[in-house]
């Protein structure tokens, strides 16, 4: 395949998912925002800390990613993808407000700084392209096991709405994500491509145990276990690497594959049928 191509295929891919996060970017305010249950003293102490830690995770700026993904632009010929970027890192601190905003509900206090939150952005300082997006898509596997565990862990009706939706969001962020990492890795071996999934694969473990000790108290008050955290995240990762994997045959077809949507996720297109 000529460069030109792979550079009109990468343009297109990216238009379609500037197209949407551009539909998705204003969503119904249909969460019960005038929920009025108060977590009771045990949910508050399952939860507090733990959605302080996500919640100032959720808020990054992304200056940096965004910087390598203009360098991207500018090497490929795509102009599109600091769009489509730049929406998706919006979309993710629309995420950090809507816990904010369930925070100030409850009485819960932001939080500035988190050791685990310090460590992942001097990685991510230190890393490329692509670096820098495996460990953003190394947060956003294991957000769907937590999600689903932080909307079980209360009896909060608000809580339960906001991350089943965040949920939803995340389904399409592995995509946007699977899609990207396939294309930097494009000019590689199979044998190469399959040694960096598994050592991602091992970096994902790792991550696995580091949030199991930092949250817990969320996925026990939910009646999960760490197994089940470590068998849900390396599930979502397998999807991963299929989409990646399929992205670079897909991609003179183009469209927004559905495939590999995390289970019980719905699509912005059906959330707004219902």
């Amino acid at each position: 395949m000529s460069i030109k191509m792979r550079s009109n295929e990468s343009l297109v891919l990216s238009t379609a998912w500037r197209e949407h996060f551009e539909a998705n970017r204003n969503p119904t305010e249909d969460l019960p925002w005038d929920d009025p249950y108060r977590l009771t003293p045990s949910e508050r102490r399952a939860v507090e800390r733990s959605v302080q830690q996500f919640q100032l995770g959720e808020g990054a700026q992304g200056r940096r990613l965004l910087a390598r993904g203009q360098a991207y632009a500018r090497a490929t010929g795509d102009i599109v993808f600091p769009e489509a970027l730049t929406l998706f890192i919006r979309e993710e601190q629309r995420h950090s407000g809507q816990l904010l905003r369930f925070m100030l509900l409850q009485g819960i206090p932001a939080v500035g700084k988190h050791w685990v939150d310090s460590v992942f952005r001097w990685v991510r300082v230190l890393a490329g392209l692509e670096l820098e997006l495996r460990v953003l898509v190394t947060a956003e596997v294991i957000a769907v096991p937590y999600y689903r565990a932080l909307g079980r862990a209360t009896r909060s009706a608000l809580l339960r709405s906001l991350s089943d939706r965040i949920l939803e969001d995340e389904a399409w962020h592995l995509q946007f994500q699977a899609s990207m990492l396939s294309r930097l890795e494009a000019h590689r071996s199979r044998f190469l491509r399959r040694l960096i999934w598994q050592a991602h694969r091992w970096f994902l473990a790792g991550t696995c145990c580091v949030v199991w000790i930092e949250h817990r108290s969320v996925f026990t008050a939910a009646g999960r276990s760490f197994r089940g955290l470590l068998r849900d995240a390396l599930s979502e990762f397998a999807g991963l690497e299929r989409a990646a994997g399929l992205h670079g045959a897909e991609a003179r077809q183009i469209g927004l594959t559905k495939r590999f949507l995390p289970s019980g996720a719905a699509s912005p297109e059906r959330r707004a049928s219902q």
